[in-house]
């Protein structure tokens, strides 16, 4: 597990621990966007696997995201100690009501910046589903750049779905 705890504007995003686990599932359960979308049905077993996963690997992250002491939000995914270091954000949750607001660019912007200054990482990749364009339009507004699709990368009940790769990379001024 990468430690990680971010502390700004009433927001703080920390390392998902053990009992939060069933918070977060009922949480998503609660944000029904997530569950339609890609129909995947996560139960406690699940997460807690994928909770284990991040737990025993030095470079996994999975991260709550607070407002206050409410849950607003959870980041997954993992850093690549290359040349260059790369982050890649799996997963980017964040509660409904501030899907289209400006606190989810901030997050954003705060969780690259830590990481940046901290760690020196300056290049960051994601996934989204080619066909959630809310998400698409959240992370180019972020500077993201779209730098590869792949075809019928994610299969759920009903379709194959395709991937888009995006990029940013921080630039030192």
């Amino acid at each position: 597990m990468f430690n990680i705890d971010i502390d700004f504007d009433n927001i703080r995003i920390m390392n998902l621990e053990k009992e939060d686990i069933c918070n977060v599932k009922e949480w998503i359960g609660n944000q029904k966007v997530f569950s339609t979308e890609d129909e995947l049905n996560y139960g406690v077993k699940e997460f807690y696997e994928r909770y284990l996963e991040y737990y025993v690997s030095e470079g996994e992250y999975f991260l709550k995201i607070l407002c206050g002491n409410e849950l607003i939000g959870i980041i997954k995914g993992r850093i690549e100690f290359k040349n260059p270091n790369e982050v890649w954000i799996m997963c980017y949750l964040i509660d409904v009501k501030f899907y289209n607001n400006e606190i989810s660019n901030k997050i954003i912007n705060e969780f690259l910046k830590h990481l940046y200054n901290n760690y020196g990482i300056s290049n960051f990749y994601t996934l989204v589903s080619s066909n959630n364009l809310d998400m698409i339009k959240l992370w180019t507004s972020n500077n993201f750049e779209i730098i590869r699709k792949t075809k019928n990368f994610l299969k759920t009940k009903n379709e194959n779905k395709n991937i888009l790769i995006l990029e940013k990379i921080i630039f030192n001024n």
